[in-house]
């Protein structure tokens, strides 16, 4: 339904219906009430990205974070948001940088949206049914996905997660480890899958056993795990992020023994702790997912982008290389 619809069923012109939906107070209150009775009963929603482009009142973009995963001192988040801002300071864009809880999650985003702040917006921590998805397609607002999932129906930007999770287990295999421990990310996120679905191709094709247990992107749960577990039953650990292989190190560093360990993400910190990493090129996400949003709210032709990941062997898995 169009803005010319709600005209015509509540008999007023195009010009009343944008006003009552802008500037409420402008119009009487008995067209107003009958407006609203309308918009209601139809569930009418406004196309925000045309009226954003028709004005063009904004070059500010948006990203919400959820509470329960802000970043750690040493995370993703940093490379990734710094290449957004290199390519929006060589474009003269902005970036707004909000949270969210999961209850709230989308009457956030129509906030947003609605105060005409923003033109486009950067959505992580995807999920499989994501309702952000849904709302933003259903007004036609622009937005660029880091990530995929089972439906990609929205444009994205992704590091080929599967192809690193293969790669971290074809490294330990090739350094001689044939009991592996694979710490994964939690289930929801389909980055979780997508690292998964890696090892267990890597899995059948090596002839390897690997036993397979979930934490959640952290240090911590990465410690946590190390300690609950005898972890010396393995011969090689492979963590689906950096941030819980720092948590294998710490226990590792506290017990005073070492197996060989691959980390996920190639943050800043492993380069230091001499940690092995599938390096995501999370740089070059953030940019090409800045360029792909600007483009997409110009209403220029935009495709989808993969990124190619590689690996980063340091000490932690090429001393133990037989």
């Amino acid at each position: 339904m169009k803005i010319k619809d709600i005209a015509n069923l509540a008999e007023v012109s195009v010009a009343t219906v944008s006003r009552v939906i802008n500037n409420p107070e402008k119009v009487k209150e008995e067209t107003r009430k009958k407006v609203l009775e309308i918009i209601e009963k139809y569930g009418y929603e406004p196309d925000y990205s045309a009226k954003s482009l028709r004005k063009r009142s904004s070059n500010l973009f948006g990203i919400l974070m959820l509470r329960t995963k802000m970043p750690e001192n040493d995370s993703y988040t940093t490379p990734f948001l710094n290449g957004i801002l290199e390519y929006f300071f060589h474009n003269e864009l902005k970036l707004i940088v909000d949270s969210h809880s999961e209850k709230q999650c989308v009457n956030q985003y129509k906030k947003l949206i609605k105060s005409n702040l923003v033109s486009g917006f950067f959505i992580t921590d995807l999920e499989d049914n994501d309702e952000r998805i849904e709302f933003l397609n259903s007004i036609n607002f622009p937005f660029v996905v880091i990530g995929r999932n089972n439906k990609n129906n929205f444009y994205y930007v992704d590091p080929d997660n599967e192809l690193g999770g293969y790669l971290g287990i074809k490294h330990l295999s090739e350094i001689g480890c044939k009991n592996i421990l694979y710490i994964s990310g939690n289930l929801g996120p389909a980055v979780t899958y997508q690292r998964l679905n890696g090892v267990l191709n890597a899995k059948k094709d090596f002839d390897i056993n690997i036993d397979i247990v979930y934490g959640d992107f952290s240090r911590k749960s990465g410690y946590e795990i190390s300690k609950k577990l005898n972890i010396l039953n393995y011969d090689g650990i492979f963590c689906s992020s950096d941030l819980m292989a720092y948590g294998v190190y710490d226990y590792m560093n506290e017990k005073k023994f070492y197996l060989p360990l691959l980390g996920f993400d190639d943050l800043p910190s492993s380069k230091i702790l001499k940690i092995s990493s599938i390096n995501q090129n999370i740089y070059k996400v953030g940019y090409n997912a800045a360029k792909m949003l600007h483009y997409l709210s110009s209403g220029k032709e935009v495709k989808n982008v993969i990124i190619p990941v590689d690996i980063s062997i340091r000490e932690s898995t090429l001393k133990f290389k037989k």
